[in-house]
C-alpha cells in the first residue's frame, strides 16, 4: 500500500488544522490559571510557550495519524468526516447522534458540578471554584481545547491504540476488537487522564479529598465520551466534551 493511502488525508489535516487551533485558544487561560509558577521555570515566556506549542504539534501529528490508521482496523474512526469528504453529505443518523451527544455532555456536566459544589465541598474547597477564576472570555475558548484536543489525543489515539493492541490479542468472529477489550481500553485512559490530570495539578495545599475528586470526574467523563467513541464515532465524543466544557466554564461556572 502506498503511504498516500495509509489514511484518508483530508480528514487528516482537517483534524490537525483545528487541533491547532484550539491549541491557540486555550493559551490565554493556561497563563492566567499557571500565574506566577511559571515564571519561576527560569525560562522566558515566549520560550515556554514555544517549547509547548511544538511538543503539542509533534503529539497531534502522530496522534491523528495513528488514529486513522488503526481505526481503520478496529472499527473505530470518524464517520461525519468520511461522509462529507466521499458523498458531500452527513450520514443519515447525524441528527440523533448530535442530540445524544449533547445530552451526555450536559449531563456529565451536571454530575461533576453537583458533586464538586455540594458533595466534596463538605470537605474541602470545590476544584471549580479555581478552574473559574480566569475571565469568561479565556474559559469560552479553552472550553474549544478540552473539547477537542482532549479528543484527538485521549480517544482518537491512545484508546484506538489499546483497542488495536486487544483486538491483536482476541476479536470476535466479525473481525472486531471485543466488548471487552473495548471496556478495558475505555477504563484505561479515563484512569490514565486523571493520573495525568492530578500529577499537573498536585500542590502541597492539596486535599486527599480533592484527589478522589479528579479521579472521579475524569473517570466519569473518560467512560462516557470513550462509549460515544465507540459507538458513534470521534465527532460524537468531541460535540459531547465540547458540550460538557462550555456548561462546566462558561454556564455553570458563571451561575455559582
Amino acid at each position: 500500500m502506498r503511504f498516500r493511502d495509509l489514511v484518508d488525508w483530508n480528514v487528516y489535516w482537517l483534524l490537525f488544522i483545528v487541533a491547532e487551533f484550539s491549541l491557540l485558544a486555550a493559551l490565554p487561560y493556561s497563563i492566567t490559571i499557571t500565574g506566577d509558577a511559571i515564571y519561576d521555570l527560569g525560562v522566558s515566556l515566549p520560550t515556554v510557550l514555544a517549547t509547548q506549542f511544538a511538543q503539542a504539534t509533534v503529539l497531534f501529528l502522530v496522534s491523528i495519524f495513528t488514529g486513522l490508521y488503526l481505526g481503520k482496523r478496529t472499527g473505530l474512526g470518524t464517520p461525519v468526516l468520511d461522509s462529507l469528504f466521499r458523498t458531500r453529505n452527513l450520514p443519515a443518523n447525524y441528527g440523533s447522534v448530535l442530540k445524544l451527544s449533547v445530552f451526555l455532555g450536559i449531563l456529565v456536566s451536571f454530575i461533576i458540578f453537583i458533586l464538586d459544589r455540594f458533595v466534596f465541598s463538605i470537605f474541602s474547597e470545590p476544584l471549580t471554584v479555581h478552574l473559574m477564576t480566569p475571565p469568561l472570555w479565556e474559559r469560552f475558548l479553552y472550553s474549544f481545547y478540552t473539547g477537542f484536543v482532549e479528543e484527538v489525543v485521549l480517544r482518537f489515539f491512545l484508546m484506538t491504540l489499546l483497542v488495536w493492541i486487544s483486538w491483536k490479542i482476541k476479536r470476535t468472529s466479525q473481525g472486531l476488537p471485543t466488548s471487552a477489550g473495548v471496556w478495558m481500553a475505555i477504563l484505561i485512559v479515563s484512569f490514565i487522564y486523571g493520573l495525568g490530570y492530578l500529577s499537573s495539578s498536585l500542590s502541597a495545599s492539596m486535599e486527599q479529598v480533592q484527589m478522589i475528586a479528579i479521579l472521579l470526574f475524569n473517570a466519569l467523563a473518560g467512560i462516557a465520551f470513550g462509549w460515544l467513541y465507540w459507538k458513534k464515532g470521534l465527532e460524537a465524543a468531541i460535540i459531547a466534551n465540547l458540550t460538557s466544557s462550555l456548561m462546566i466554564f462558561v454556564v455553570l461556572g458563571s451561575l455559582l
